[in-house]
């Protein structure tokens, strides 16, 4: 169902700009930092990824 899956897809982007809205402030303080490790912002964006992928595999194994 193509529907479905734009709907799906727009969630998972609303998700991404909320978390971008949320995390961008500590973000670049980690960034100007930099004696802080260089991967602690890429974690909060595996986090979204995975989110991300979880949502779509289970509304892909629900057949919907």
């Amino acid at each position: 169902n193509i529907g479905g899956l734009w709907l799906v897809l727009g969630m998972i982007l609303l998700l991404v700009l909320v978390l971008l809205y949320v995390f961008a402030p500590m973000m670049t303080d980690w960034i100007a930092a930099g004696g802080t490790q260089w991967y602690r912002p890429h974690l909060i964006w595996l986090l979204v990824i995975a989110t991300s992928a979880l949502m779509l595999y289970r509304e892909r194994k629900d057949g919907t």
